[in-house]
Order: structure tokens, then sequence, then C-alpha cells
């Protein structure tokens, strides 16, 4: 894939893809172009400049779908039995942000921890993803009933099945609010004690990268408290205004 391809990709869709880590890029078009029998990339752009279905179905296709509740349980341990509870202590209600939230398992595990935690809090989460149809699928609230796997035993009895799937129930739904959100042009939400970011910047260039950091770190108010992927390590978090916690959580100072 050149640059100029890359170019032309960008401005069909609207979308800045110079910012994607170039192999990531590379692998989600390929793939795309081989399951829609598209033979190369130039003919791929051509069809998308006169198909606004396509173009939408190209876009839910870079959106980054990898996810199961409460995944990497052992952290998840500790954002409930210590992060969480100090935002709670002194935060009464939590604001959360989901960022890249993906079919909505990670905002639906966020919102099970704060049920058990804290029912009467009135606490919010905003979930966001660039891909609409993922963003769909995360409203119905609805997943095979074999997930039910991947909860906790502690947890699962605040879901429900029926007609073999997990339903959200409304106790937890009414937590989270799903909206559309492109974390390189679109503006943030502000006033968030709880931001999650899990195993999304990865498929971002290592130059972006810091924008999206300092982006993150007006988000957040004073003492909330950013929650990475296992593999993701925020380097010198001083310079973007944050003190490590624990493996994966950094606090905003």
């Amino acid at each position: 894939m050149t640059e100029e391809q890359i170019k032309h990709l960008s401005q069909v869709l609207k979308l800045d893809l110079s910012a994607y880590h170039p192999q990531q890029l590379q692998r989600l078009i390929t793939a795309f172009m081989q399951r829609n029998d598209f033979p190369n990339l130039d003919i791929l752009i051509s069809a998308l400049r006169s198909n606004p279905k396509l173009r939408q179905h190209l876009l839910d296709n870079l959106g980054i779908n990898i996810t199961q509740f409460f995944r990497d349980p052992q952290i998840w341990d500790i954002l409930a039995k210590e992060i969480l509870p100090d935002l709670l202590k002194e935060f009464k209600s939590l604001r959360v942000w989901s960022a890249g939230c993906s079919i909505g398992k990670e905002p639906y595990s966020l919102a099970a921890l704060l049920y058990h935690l804290a029912p009467q809090g009135a606490h919010t989460i905003i979930a966001t993803d660039i891909d609409e149809a993922a963003l769909n699928h995360a409203k119905k609230g609805e997943y095979p009933a074999d997930d039910m796997k991947e909860i906790p035993p502690i947890y699962r009895p605040l879901f429900t099945v029926q007609n073999g799937l997990i339903v959200v129930p409304p106790t937890l739904r009414k937590f989270v609010q799903f909206r559309r959100l492109d974390l390189l042009s679109d503006p943030y939400p502000q006033g968030i004690h709880l931001l999650v970011c899990r195993n999304l910047l990865i498929y971002f260039r290592p130059e972006v990268k810091p924008r999206i950091f300092h982006s993150f770190a007006q988000s957040l108010l004073k003492g909330g408290v950013l929650f990475l992927g296992a593999s993701e390590v925020l380097l010198n978090p001083s310079a973007y205004g944050f003190e490590p916690l624990q493996f994966g959580f950094y606090r905003r100072v």
C-alpha cells in the first residue's frame, strides 16, 4: 500500500488513515478486499467513491473488534478491589469512558462492577467506537450464552440468559450510553473519573499516541484514572500529567 493510495483512501473515507500503524492497516484492508472480491486497492478505492454503503462497510471493518467480558481478569480484579473503591470514596457517582468499546462487552463489564460496588450511584458510562455496526450490536445487549464463561462467577447473577443468549438487564444498561467517536478527529468526553482504553492504541502510529494521551489527560478530572491494556505502557507518564499506579493504571495529577 503506497502513501498515495493511503491518501486517496483517507479522502474517500474522510478518515485520517495515516495515523494507523501501517502493518495493521494493510492487514485490515487486505482482509476486506479478499472477503469482498476486490482484486486490488485501486479498484476498491474507485468503488468506494460511488458507493456509500461500501464506504460504511469498510469503516466498520476498520474497527478493532477483539473483545470479551472482563478481559485479563486479574487486572479487572485490581480495578474492582482497589481502583474503583478508591474512586468511589472520593466521587460517589462515577463518570466513566470506555474508548473503543466494540460490541459492548467492556462497558457492560464496567456496569456490573459499578452495580456490585455502588448500586445506588448515579453512574454514567460513555461507550464509544468508530464502528457503527459494533455499536448497534452493543446497544442490543445480547451475546451467546457460551460467553457467560468470560464473566467471573460473582457477577454472573447480574446477567440473565434467555433463548440461548446472555441478555444485559436494565439494571446494568441504564448506566451505559453508546455513541460513535473517532479518537483522531472528534471531541473527547470531559469530566471523566475513569478512562478505559485497552488494546486499541497498539493500532496507531507511535507519533500519534502523545496527542491522544494529552487529550486523555484533559478528559480526566484531577484524581481520575486511565486504564490501559496489558500490551500498552505509558512511557514518561509525568509528561502527560499522570503518575503510575498498579500495572496498567495511571492517575491524573
